[in-house]
């Protein structure tokens, strides 16, 4: 079992890296990028059980998907 704890906490700390180049690319205004690294990020917390942010979602949702 020490091995999915290795893993899941290997994985948590890629998905938070992502998290960091996330905000650095939105303050780049690089949109279409930062869509798809949120897409990395989800299928990470998926696999890791752990649900989205709400605060993080609703500001994702006003930046990138309304006009």
């Amino acid at each position: 079992m020490a091995g999915k704890t290795q893993d899941d906490d290997a994985v948590r700390a890629a998905r938070n890296r992502l998290v960091r180049e996330l905000a650095e690319l939105d303050r780049l205004g690089e949109r279409m990028a930062a869509i798809e690294i949120n897409s990395a990020i989800e299928i990470l917390n998926n696999r890791l059980g752990d649900g989205p942010d709400p605060d993080e979602a609703a500001n994702l949702e006003r930046r990138y998907f309304r006009s």
